[in-house]
Order: structure tokens, then C-alpha cells, then sequence
């Protein structure tokens, strides 16, 4: 009999790994919605990273830089930095100029068709410990020591760090009034940007983090989901329609923990516009700096935010993914993200656009063989309900499927001519469709004769089939 039981338990934590580590093919994701009530979907790049050590503190993108973000590598959206210390330089003093240069890019957006997710970007609390965000005048860390450490996570567990920090977020330990301060800087930028056509909404706080075990065991509960809630309710009072994205804390969240972020309330009338946006840095690439060439970590992270975004009863997508290319792995581990994200009809924003291994292009300018795994085929806006879809690199085959719901209004798909470099087929296997394709934007747009399933697959012109 002691051999049954051992089996039982030994089946038993089998069943509970294979739980944890596998997550659900769903077509019940919720989306965000255009205003004709069409799907979204995004695949885009943050911008840029260069901007946290910019004096100016916008990292010196040009108009071309975001028409080729959207013309060579058919992108469609943008999570663009911006930061505390460029608002609000001096207490209660706005930065009007640092106002009008984030304006000249969002204009640039705007001509290139990408749409816009404002981020109030913060690392290690400020750039006096090498990092971005808060302005000096809003650092209080006690005269607590400060030695720069690598790698740069390291600095979280410096003391002035650890006491900035937690003097931001602790009222009762710093100054209560910062938080205020942190709002009224962010509803600056809301006021300004909010009506802006390139923009759609507006990332509350970038990895909000605690290095203390005080924290990983409360921030979320007791200090995180408080702000973000005073953030909304401030952004409610002016504006209606902006769409609000919120993260869970960094340290746990990223590698595939659970989150302890409460539910949040979005006080509009009609359906929430609040998304859940957190990042994914696997524990394997940030432990070993090696993907483990299987995606166990992958799996857990999904698994894990699949069951809060449930929970939160919002759309979901990712604000940060990227990795080195020289990392070992690196390239099967964008190609294993980029397939849940498929699978979870999640939306995405690469880090970042800077030049350099991170991105997508060498100091040069030459692009990456991550670029050819990252342009993919994608559907931007769908006339339906209960996506799904999937890119099959080796095959050179695209399939998507949807309730339509709607015999108006068109479902658009990004097809990247470098997926297929002489020429693709569309096979219809449902509902009647009609369909056009702008060579000018690679962009195949179907309109649904009737209700009901719409399934199709693009493939390489004169494939035979199966």
C-alpha cells in the first residue's frame, strides 16, 4: 500500500506542476475597442529607453524614426516614455517646453498612423541613482548611502534607494504630499495629451516596486492599488473616454508570480476602460541570462496573469518584453513569447526602440534577425468576437478565426510582404467574405457577407494543400 500512496502523491504534484505551468488557449479574452466597437489588437515598441538619460529627457527620436516604425516594420502602436522630472522640474513648476517636445512626437505619431499609450516612466526611483523618474526636488532618502552596483537591479537594494522609495510610497514614514505631486504631474501630461488623436491612454506607473520584505509582502495590497485608484478617480473627473493601463509591481509579477494588486474601479459610466499591462521578464533570462529553450517560465507567466486578468474583469496586454540578442536562446525565446501571445490574443510592446542588441537594429542601423521574428502578421482590428489566431513562421502560413458580428464594418490584418516574399493565397473556409488588400499599407481588410464564423488562412502563393 506504501507504494500506492507514493504513486498518488508523485501523480499529484505532477498534475499540480503541469497546472501551474500551462495556461489556456481562451477566446474569452476581453479587448479594447475602437469607437465602432471593432477589436484591438497591438503590436508595438516602446520609445525609448535612450530618453532616461536624455537632458532633455526625450532620447532624440526624429519624425523618420516613427515612419519606420510603422512602415518597415508595420507596428501600429507606440508606449512612449514620459517622466516626473520632465513635467514638474521644480515643485509645483511645469515644464512647458518638455510639454511641447513630447507633443512634436505624438504629432509624429499621429502622421505615421501609430497610436500612442503615454508612460510615466520610473526606474530606481530617480536619476540620481541611475535611473529615471522623480525629480530632485521629490527624492528624500535620509542622507542614506548610495554606490552605484552592477548589474543595474542591484541598485534597488542600495539604502538611499531603499528610503526614497519607500519615502514615495509610505505617507506616514515621508512626505505625504508626494504622491499628491506625482497626480497633479501626471494630470498635466492627461490635460495636455488626453484629446491628442495619436493618443488612447495613459500607463499609470512604470514597475512600481518595493526592495524590502515589507514590501513584497504588502506594496501591492497596501500602497500600490491605493495609488492607482486616486490616479483613475483623478483622471475620471476630467476624462471620460481615455483608456487607463495599470501594472502590478515588478518584483514577482515580471518573472511569472502571482500579484497581489487589488481589484480597481474605473468610476465611468458604461463599461470599464481600465487594462491590465504587465510586463514579462522570465526568471530564467534574468537569473541566468539563458533561455532555458522550453518554455516552462513562459507558461507560469501567462498562467499566472491569465488568472488576474480574469479576476480584474479587464482587457489585457503587455507593456514590456525584450532580451539581448547575444543572450543564448534569445531568438527561440522571442519566437515561444510571441506564440502565447498569439495564444492569449494579447497585445504587445517590444523594448525597446534604442539601437544596440535590446533592440531591433545594430548601432549601424542594420536590422536584427530579431526583426524577422517580431514583424509578423497580425490582425489590428476585427469585426467580431472570440478571436483566434496564430503566425506559423516555418510553414509561412497565417490563420485567423472570429464571430463576425457585423456585415459592415471591416475586420484589418497587417500582412508583412517579408513573410512572403512571392506573394500569398487567402483560403476561405466559413462565412462568405469579401476582401482588399493595400499593397501601399500591407494591409487585407474583410468584410463579412453575414453573421457568423469567419475563418481564414493566408499562405504562400500556389501552395498546395493538405
Amino acid at each position: 500500500m506504501n507504494w500506492i500512496f507514493s504513486l498518488l502523491v508523485i501523480l499529484l504534484i505532477i498534475g499540480f506542476l503541469v497546472y501551474r505551468f500551462s495556461f489556456r488557449t481562451t477566446k474569452t479574452q476581453q479587448h479594447m475597442t475602437d469607437e465602432d466597437g471593432r477589436l484591438l489588437i497591438f503590436h508595438g515598441i516602446n520609445v525609448i529607453s535612450a530618453a532616461k538619460s536624455d537632458p532633455l529627457r526625450v532620447g532624440g527620436t526624429t519624425k523618420e524614426d516613427f515612419l519606420h516604425i510603422a512602415n518597415a516594420w508595420g507596428f501600429n502602436a507606440v508606449r512612449l516614455l514620459i517622466f516626473w522630472d520632465g513635467i514638474e522640474p521644480k515643485k509645483s513648476q511645469y515644464d512647458w517646453e518638455y510639454i511641447s517636445r513630447v507633443r512634436q512626437r505624438l504629432d509624429w505619431c499621429a502622421e505615421a498612423g501609430l497610436t500612442v499609450i503615454l508612460d510615466m516612466h520610473q526606474d530606481l526611483y530617480a536619476l540620481r541613482y541611475g535611473g529615471d523618474g522623480a525629480p530632485e526636488w521629490a527624492i528624500q532618502d535620509d542622507g542614506q548611502p548610495f554606490e552605484f552596483q552592477t548589474p543595474w537591479e542591484l541598485n534597488y537594494l542600495q539604502p538611499a534607494v531603499k528610503a526614497a522609495i519607500n519615502n514615495f510610497w509610505i505617507k506616514e514614514k515621508g512626505n505625504p504630499e508626494l504622491q499628491d505631486q506625482y497626480i497633479k504631474a501626471m494630470m498635466v501630461a492627461v490635460n495636455e495629451f488626453a484629446d491628442h488623436p495619436a493618443v488612447i491612454g495613459i500607463d499609470l506607473y512604470n514597475e512600481p516596486t518595493m526592495a524590502t520584505l515589507h514590501g513584497l509582502l504588502h506594496f501591492e495590497r497596501r500602497y500600490l492599488t491605493p495609488l492607482l485608484q486616486n490616479c483613475i478617480n483623478a483622471i475620471r473627473e476630467k476624462h471620460n473616454d481615455l483608456w487607463v493601463f495599470v501594472e502590478p509591481a515588478a518584483l514577482g509579477p515580471n518573472q511569472g508570480f502571482r500579484s497581489a494588486l487589488r481589484k480597481l474601479k474605473d468610476p465611468r459610466p458604461g463599461e470599464t476602460r481600465l487594462v491590465y499591462f504587465p510586463h514579462i521578464y522570465t526568471l530564467d533570462l534574468d537569473i541566468r541570462e539563458k533561455y532555458l529553450g522550453w518554455p516552462l517560465w513562459i507558461n507560469f507567466w501567462a498562467h499566472q496573469r491569465q488568472k488576474e486578468a480574469r479576476k480584474f474583469k479587464t482587457p489585457m496586454m503587455v507593456g514590456e518584453f525584450g532580451l539581448s540578442e547575444a543572450e543564448p536562446g534569445a531568438l527561440k525565446f522571442l519566437t515561444d513569447t510571441l506564440k502565447m501571445f498569439d495564444q492569449i490574443t494579447s497585445g504587445w510592446f517590444y523594448w525597446s526602440f534604442d539601437r544596440g542588441s535590446w533592440g531591433l537594429q545594430d548601432e549601424a542601423g542594420n536590422e536584427l534577425k530579431k526583426a524577422n521574428i517580431l514583424v509578423r502578421p497580425y490582425p489590428q482590428k476585427i469585426a467580431g468576437t472570440q478571436p483566434v489566431y496564430e503566425w506559423q513562421p516555418d510553414d509561412r502560413v497565417f490563420s485567423l478565426s472570429y464571430n463576425a458580428t457585423s456585415s459592415k464594418l471591416l475586420t484589418e490584418i497587417h500582412l508583412p510582404p517579408r513573410c512572403w516574399p512571392e506573394g500569398w493565397d487567402l483560403i476561405n473556409n466559413e462565412v462568405e467574405i469579401s476582401h482588399t488588400y493595400d499593397q501601399t499599407k500591407n494591409k487585407l481588410t474583410i468584410q463579412a457577407k453575414q453573421f457568423g464564423k469567419v475563418s481564414i488562412r493566408i499562405r504562400p502563393l500556389n501552395t498546395l494543400e493538405d
